[in-house]
């Protein structure tokens, strides 16, 4: 596992029956867990065990640099790679609150991190029915009307949810179950 970083959750950890997990230290490994979590990295020790079958949504702390250059419109992003009609993406993304309806022929090049931000969390949530959907730090770069809009979104999210935020308004507000992992004596950081 990169970064040197452990971290030990308590046993059993089962999606859909455990509840968000939370560190709070910078440094101990919160991205690294998702990650984890997510399938993309391998355990120095123990195991990871996911269902078959299971999917797993992931919105990264960090959006892919190509984004900013995509130059697809809104809609087209939003539904590339995705079976259905025009109307019916757009009825899709207009019923999650996050945009209007002049946005869907903006380019994704000229939104705002913010937009975009909201863009791929609007590809997670209806992309079908998931599992474990994974947010690291999903309001990053978004200013305070978009993290509500963000928030009212998640509010109706029934599958399991794992949030990793620094964002004191979105911990204050949330109120769902939180497991706070400990340190354990294996646990590393690197600066």
């Amino acid at each position: 596992m990169p970064d040197g970083v452990r971290a030990a959750p308590p046993a059993p950890y089962r999606t859909g029956s455990a509840p968000p997990c939370r560190l709070r230290t910078n440094g101990a490994g919160k991205s690294t867990l998702l990650q984890l979590l997510a399938g993309e990295l391998t355990p120095d020790a123990g195991i990871v065990r996911r269902g078959r079958g299971r999917r797993v949504g992931f919105l990264r702390q960090h959006s892919a640099p190509g984004e900013a250059f995509d130059a697809r419109t809104l809609l087209a992003a939003f539904a590339a790679g995705r079976a259905g009609r025009r109307d019916e993406h757009a009825d899709a993304l207009l019923a999650l609150g996050l945009f209007h309806a002049a946005d869907l022929a903006v380019p994704v090049r000229d939104l705002s991190a913010g937009q975009r931000r909201k863009l791929e969390l609007a590809r997670l949530v209806t992309a079908g029915p998931l599992d474990l959907l994974l947010l690291d730090e999903p309001t990053n770069h978004l200013a305070p009307a978009l993290v509500e809009e963000i928030e009212a979104a998640l509010a109706h999210y029934t599958a399991t949810l794992v949030v990793v935020t620094h964002d004191r308004l979105l911990r204050d507000r949330f109120d769902g179950s939180r497991l706070q992992l400990p340190l354990t004596a294996g646990t590393t950081h690197q600066t």
